[in-house]
């Protein structure tokens, strides 16, 4: 009787197993209807009445270059004003976005002196350079930042201006009585001075949000 070798009794014994095993057919477990199916999300339907991701870019406020007219409440000079110090006006026309009214008339409005000098002489004239700090509205306060004015002041020659004998004898009675200011009447050359009542124009430099 012929006796295989063990590597070919071996090699039958596996492929008649794998025939073995390829005859069963794999239990396929039924579904009874009421397995639940997954959602993806790409196929959900969006919620209108909700908020759209975008919406925290969308800006409400006043975009920069906005322009920012206010009008002074008090007189704002190269001669006595020190970087740093602050000067009060009112909003001169109200400012708008989409259109619509947003920081009325009138609203106050605080400034601040960036840079001031005084006049030395001829050659070294003053000047000031001004911007707007915050605003009150409804009782809340709005930091600003704006852009700035500068303005330097001038030695220009002043032409003579006739004046008649009772200009002259009124004037000297005003003196007598003690009305009137000479500074006033003849204000220091070659500083900057801002009366109360001038209107002035900035631009907003960065969103204005309430």
């Amino acid at each position: 009787m012929k006796t295989w070798p063990h590597t070919k009794r071996l090699a039958v014994i596996l492929t008649l197993a794998g025939l073995m095993g390829c005859s069963r057919q794999v239990a396929v477990p039924e579904s009874n209807g009421t397995a639940t199916r997954v959602q993806l999300p790409f196929e959900r339907v969006s919620d209108k009445s909700g908020m759209s991701p975008t919406d925290g870019f969308a800006s409400d406020g006043i975009p920069p270059g906005t322009e920012v007219a206010v009008r002074l409440l008090s007189q704002v000079s190269s001669e006595d004003s020190r970087p740093g110090d602050s000067f009060q006006a009112i909003l001169e026309q109200p400012l708008t976005a989409s259109g619509g009214a947003i920081v009325p008339q009138g609203t106050p409005v605080t400034g601040s002196v960036l840079v001031a000098r005084a006049s030395e002489n001829p050659n070294d004239p003053g000047y000031l350079r001004l911007t707007l700090a915050l605003m009150v509205v409804n009782g809340k306060t709005v930091p600003l930042h704006t852009s700035s004015i500068f303005v330097k002041g001038s030695y220009g020659k002043r032409k003579p201006t006739p004046i008649k004998i009772a200009q002259l004898e009124n004037k000297a009675g005003e003196l007598a009585a003690g009305v009137g200011n000479e500074a006033s009447i003849n204000p220091k050359q070659g500083d900057v001075r801002f009366s109360t009542g001038r209107r002035l124009n900035f631009r907003l430099a960065q969103p204005l949000h309430f």
